[in-house]
Order: C-alpha cells, then structure tokens, then sequence
C-alpha cells in the first residue's frame, strides 16, 4: 500500500457508526492516526456500531487510532474535543465534518427546538471545528477539510414535484447541507493561499452501512452504494495537492471517475468488489 497519510493526525466526527466509521478505517490504513468522536462509546439500545468497536477495527488492521467522546452540539465538547487530540497526538492535519443529524419532518411544523439541533450539528459544529483547526494548519502549511454533505441539498424540480419532496420531510436537513456546501466554497477561498483544501463530499446513492441495514431505511429498490467508493473519495479529497483539489462540491462517484482512481477495500490490502 501507498501509505498516502502517513505521520497525518486526522480528526473524523461521527466514527461510532457509518460513513465516518468507513472514512476513518479507510484513513488509518494508508497511515494516519485517527481521532475518533461521537457520543457513542458504549453499545446503543437499537444502533450498531461503538467508537470502541471503530477502534477495535483499525487496531485490528494494524492502525493507530484515539477515542474522544464528545457531543458536538456542545461548544465546551468541541473546544475540548480539539484540544485533547492536539495534546495527544498533535496539530490536526485533516479534519472530516462527518457527524450529522436529520429530522425527517414536515418544514411547515418541525419544532424550533429540531431546527436549532439541526443547524448546530450539521453546520454550526462544523464551522466551530473548521476555525479551531485552521491556526495550526496555517502554521505547518497544508491542511485538509473535509464536509460531508448530501445530494438532498440539491433544489428539486417542480411544480409538480415529487412524492419524497413533498411528503419525506426532508428540507431542514436538506438547508443545513445547502448551507454546508456555501460554507466549504467560501472557506476554500479565503484559505487557498495557505494550502488548506476544503471539500464537500455528498453519496450518489443511499449508503450501504451497518446501520441503515438494521434500521431498514434503504428500501428494496432504493439506488445504493457501498461504504468503499465514499471513504475512498474522502481519502482522494485528502492527500491530493491543497491548492488543486479544494472548492469542490462533489460526489463519490463521479469524482472517482474523474481522478481514474479505483475502489479499495476499507483495510487498502485489496481491489473492493462490488456485492451482486
């Protein structure tokens, strides 16, 4: 294997489950230490997935990881969060926005209290985190950051329009990740000349995780796409050049296909081989 993030200190939120645990694996296996942050660190009632089972994971592939539990909705949990893996491991090269939340309910009556949830986890949290790490990537002069967004953002066509835009109630999360998407352009331009990239990665389908399988939220005939293509577009968005690749608003897919790159497995020893 290239080891393309070798000696990098990464900070991936949301790694108890998904696709930050995916991102986070593919991470430590071309070399970087990983942070791993949620709130997760012991099983959930109803959800798979731990930061300690993340970690026992990379551990197990022979990578290197750190558990910092935290809330990001919390801002004395972010600021915490920073300066615990910066003491532990370092200044922060690469930091992945992955941690999310999403109400699935009508714009017309969510409640205040959803939105203002909503708004700090998908795009609050990610500034805070953003302004906290930049000081020190300044200083080593590269740096890496990384959102997760979501196709949902995108402005649906109509009248008329869908049955998902008009009954899923999806438009809260959908504003926090259109949001998103104009924050990463905006940070991409103003830290361009410092060699920070900063990108917007969204899935070009449901993503195929442990998680949205036990709940059951991909149906029959729903387009998906395995875990693999989305951790290994993250990785490409984090070890190319920071001044050529950054301002991106992209998606898996079509960005691996742009950069010719193949899929490996989330351990990088093999090719990944789609499932029939």
């Amino acid at each position: 294997m290239s080891k393309s993030l070798e000696g990098r200190i990464a900070l991936v939120t949301g790694t108890s489950r998904g696709i930050g645990l995916g991102i986070a694996q593919r991470f430590a296996a071309e070399g970087a230490t990983v942070a791993l942050t949620a709130r997760t660190v012991d099983p959930h009632p109803t959800l798979p997935g731990t930061l300690r089972e993340t970690a026992r994971r990379i551990e197990a592939d022979g990578g290197r990881c750190l558990i910092v539990p935290a809330d990001l909705c919390d801002p004395a949990a972010r600021q915490e969060l920073v300066e615990t893996v910066r003491a532990d491991l370092g200044p922060i090269d690469i930091l992945v926005n992955n941690a999310a939340r999403a109400f699935y309910e009508p714009a017309r009556s969510i409640s205040e209290k959803r939105i203002r949830l909503s708004l700090e986890l998908n795009l609050i949290a990610p500034y805070d985190l953003s302004q906290r790490v930049v000081p020190h990537m300044q200083e080593t002069g590269s740096g890496w950051i990384l959102n997760i967004g979501s196709a949902t953002c995108e402005v649906p066509p109509g009248p008329p329009f869908s049955r998902f835009d008009a009954e899923a109630g999806v438009g809260t999360y959908a504003m926090t990740k259109a949001a998103l998407n104009r924050l990463t352009v905006a940070l991409a331009a103003e830290l361009h000349a410092d060699r920070i990239a900063v990108n917007c990665l969204s899935p070009v389908a449901a993503v195929l995780t442990e998680a949205a399988v036990a709940l059951g939220v991909i149906g029959d005939d729903a387009p998906t796409e395995p875990l693999e293509e989305m951790a290994e577009a993250a990785l490409a968005l984090c070890c190319s050049d920071p001044q050529r690749l950054t301002g991106r608003i992209a998606y898996s897919g079509p960005l691996l296909a742009e950069l010719s790159r193949p899929v490996r497995s989330l351990d990088g020893r093999s090719l990944h081989t789609p499932r029939v």
